[in-house]
């Protein structure tokens, strides 16, 4: 849960960090975008200005405007007046016309390419002139009224319009308020007034590259900036994992100490308190018995002090040996008997042959004590019964262990043997969730497989499948 914690905060760190340098570096690019040239727009917008400065969009362009206006003038008046639909048509037909005359008629080129020689200015710019509006006004009471702009219905095709006027002449493709010179709105006066509104735009051909070139120092920073934050990141990371997994390690210690010597420790107290009745040491035979199992699972603490320290890495600590194992499951369960409370009981139902097995006795103890230990510890029986039972199968031995406790849900069933889970959640049972976690690697250390049968209230089995290969020896079944 903290591993996915801190991923997700290092990821939503590491994006917003991201999302800031792209902001930061994006209005880095506008500003230099729209500085870009300053100086040489500034020029041509003075030069344009002076070279109509007794004109209108071109030299020319204002004897145009006014004889085409002049004329429908009075139509326009009578029509606004009296049928503002015939206004309307009016106004349309009034403005294509001037339009056409407008583009067909335009100096502007040549009034453009003198401005840029005259002032040594790249040969390669662009221009773009387009004409914006037109108001007309034949009675201050009224005010101005609008017979063209964006909005009204024209001739003109889609490749002759943008979204700043009809296209008068020149060929740059990409109109926008970066590249927009000049944006006037002059007036002029016949029989009524008027005033008409055009824009001119100026770019050299790939400006988006050209900025982004000198964008590129800025780029280069923010990318090594970003990789520099990543590998910060991934380091810490890593370093945080190797020291998480560090100390995994030694609460794994710990914890295995508690739960795995538990058993032993138990079963010695049990045994000496035994040693102290009188009629136990009366009887030779049984104190001679009680001394064997007190001696054999103080060798089994010894052992748990030797490779406990290195249950993680067990895999490396292997020690088979030739061993029958109805003698090793028969030798567990009488110990285990010991600590156990009538009318609970442990049976063991050995099979009919011996059964010679490569395996590790103490790993192998482990396995089954851990069994053992869920089977009674999560059992809420008012008689607690465990029996274990060894069957054959042409693929080879099952070592059966079967319980009359509460059972496993399905859902867990694929779950109980993970680290640290446990399918019960009282509080009045104690356990860490290691007990199955550590008969899994016990299994794995001998190639062995598991599976489990259970059914709510009615217990659980669990089957140890030893493959046939595994056996020392050969016997009849």
């Amino acid at each position: 849960m903290k591993d996915r914690i801190y991923k997700s905060v290092v990821l939503a760190s590491f994006l917003i960090l991201l999302l800031v340098q792209l902001r930061l570096t994006y209005n880095s690019y506008v500003l230099r975008d729209r500085d870009y040239s300053l100086k040489e727009k500034t020029l041509i917008n003075d030069e344009y200005g002076r070279s109509i400065a007794e004109d209108k969009v071109y030299k020319g362009g204002g004897k145009i405007i006014d004889s085409i206006l002049s004329r429908n003038m009075p139509k326009l008046k009578q029509a606004y007046l009296n049928n503002r639909k015939e206004f309307v048509k009016l106004s349309q037909s009034v403005s294509n016309t001037l339009l056409k005359d407008l583009q067909k008629q335009s100096t502007m080129d040549s009034v453009f390419r003198s401005i840029v020689k005259r002032n040594g200015l790249d040969s390669n710019l662009q221009y773009l002139l387009t004409f914006q509006s037109i108001e007309i006004n034949f009675d201050n009471k009224i005010g101005n009224i609008t017979i063209f702009d964006n909005q009204t219905n024209t001739d003109f095709k889609a490749d002759q319009k943008t979204r700043f006027g009809i296209i008068i002449d020149g060929t740059l493709t990409d109109p926008n308020t970066q590249n927009r010179v000049t944006n006037l709105s002059v007036s002029g006066k016949l029989v009524y007034d008027y005033r008409v509104t055009f824009n001119l735009f100026v770019d050299p051909p790939g400006r988006i590259l050209k900025v982004a070139y000198q964008m590129l120092p800025t780029f280069s920073l923010v990318a090594l900036c970003i990789v520099i934050i990543v590998g910060i990141n991934y380091y810490t990371y890593i370093s945080w994992m190797r020291q998480k997994k560090e100390t995994d390690v030694k609460s794994d210690f710990l914890n295995s100490i508690k739960h795995e010597f538990n058993t032993p420790i138990t079963t010695i107290l049990v045994a000496s308190k035994s040693l102290h009745e009188d009629e136990v040491l009366n009887d030779r035979t049984r104190v001679k018995t009680l001394v064997q199992i007190v001696e054999r699972q103080a060798r089994r603490l010894h052992s748990h002090i030797n490779q406990m320290l290195e249950i993680s890495e067990i895999n490396n600590n292997i020690n088979l040996e030739e061993t029958d194992l109805n003698y090793e499951v028969l030798t567990l369960v009488n110990d285990y008997k010991i600590k156990l409370q009538a009318p609970d009981s442990l049976t063991f139902d050995p099979h009919g042959s011996e059964i010679l097995i490569m395996i590790d006795p103490f790993v192998f103890t482990t396995m089954l004590q851990n069994i053992l230990d869920n089977a009674f510890k999560y059992n809420n029986s008012d008689v607690k019964m465990t029996v274990i039972f060894i069957t054959f199968q042409n693929d080879g031995y099952i070592l059966h262990i079967k319980d009359n406790g509460k059972g496993i849900e399905d859902a867990m069933k694929e779950k109980i043997f993970d680290k640290f889970f446990r399918a019960g959640k009282e509080n009045t049972v104690s356990g860490l969730g290691l007990g199955l976690y550590y008969v899994k690697q016990c299994l794995d250390i001998h190639g062995w497989q598991i599976s489990v049968k259970t059914a709510l209230d009615k217990g659980t089995e669990f089957l140890v499948h030893i493959p046939a290969g595994q056996t020392a020896n050969s016997v009849n079944h």
